[in-house]
């Protein structure tokens, strides 16, 4: 089981992290194959939070609790999660799962869990004229693609590429994150598409630079935006797992699109 343990925008204390890898371990029983696992600790003010999101048989599990200290937060957290699986494979137990699986979350008793398509995007590298030629092979307004980067930078290496009115955007996360003035909001990169030769097969895009609007949330408030408005798709930086996500209207359900979970 693959476990990471991070702290947002504080330092994580070595016996906090054992603990918190000590108690996740046991998630792994509820599992067939691999399973990625990662936490995120943080202080709001006086409160403790710990958000665990878990990667495991093709579905993804998701919640987040408080607590006077991180010890607490972790074990109420790691329950809270474990009876998620629970339920949720006693509800599917009689199909397989597919690759493409779906995002649980909704941990309080009186709270209905929700389930989110999960869209793991492509793991083979592009770059960004391909990947713009294959989102208007595909006829779609939208896309997330893995760039030809000689850093690794993990699943950071993941560009959102999407329609915005009547132009496209680029949205990229760069190698180091850097806060915007005063507030918790990180800078991305952001381009805006000048379209001068819509061939086919060689078009010519220039991709200048702009200022910032993509939005920065979690998970749970895009998709509750998305409710909301009139919007088929939100392309948007995800506060919880700092990758660039992309939530949409699929039919009657709603499904995002993310990095590959490898």
């Amino acid at each position: 089981m693959n476990i990471i343990v991070t702290g947002r925008h504080i330092t994580v204390a070595d016996g906090i992290k054992e603990h918190a890898e000590k108690k996740i371990s046991k998630l792994e029983t509820y599992f067939n194959q691999n399973v990625n696992a990662r936490v995120i600790l943080s202080l709001e003010k006086i409160d403790r939070f710990a958000e665990i999101i878990v990667n495991g048989d093709g579905a993804q599990f998701y919640g987040k609790e408080s607590g006077e200290t991180f010890f607490a937060a972790i074990d109420v957290l790691v329950e809270k999660i474990g009876n998620q699986i629970v339920r949720y494979k006693d509800k599917n137990q009689p199909r397989k799962w597919p690759r493409d699986g779906m995002l649980v979350f909704g941990s309080e008793p009186d709270v209905p869990e929700r389930e989110i398509k999960l869209i793991e995007a492509g793991a083979k590298p592009k770059d960004k004229i391909e990947a713009y030629l294959q989102m208007k092979t595909d006829k779609t307004d939208f896309t997330l693609f893995k760039q030809e980067i000689n850093a690794d930078l993990s699943n950071k290496r993941y560009a959102a590429l999407y329609k915005n009115g009547a132009n496209f955007r680029m949205a990229e996360i760069p190698s180091e994150m850097k806060k915007n003035g005063n507030s918790e909001e990180l800078i991305l990169l952001e381009y805006e598409l000048e379209v001068k030769d819509e061939s086919p097969v060689h078009p010519v895009i220039d991709f200048k630079k702009t200022e910032n609007q993509l939005k920065q949330m979690t998970l749970i408030q895009a998709i509750d935006e998305l409710d909301a408005g009139d919007a088929k798709y939100i392309p948007f930086f995800n506060l919880e797992s700092e990758y660039l996500n992309i939530v949409y209207k699929d039919g009657k359900d709603i499904a995002v699109m993310m990095p590959a979970l490898t």
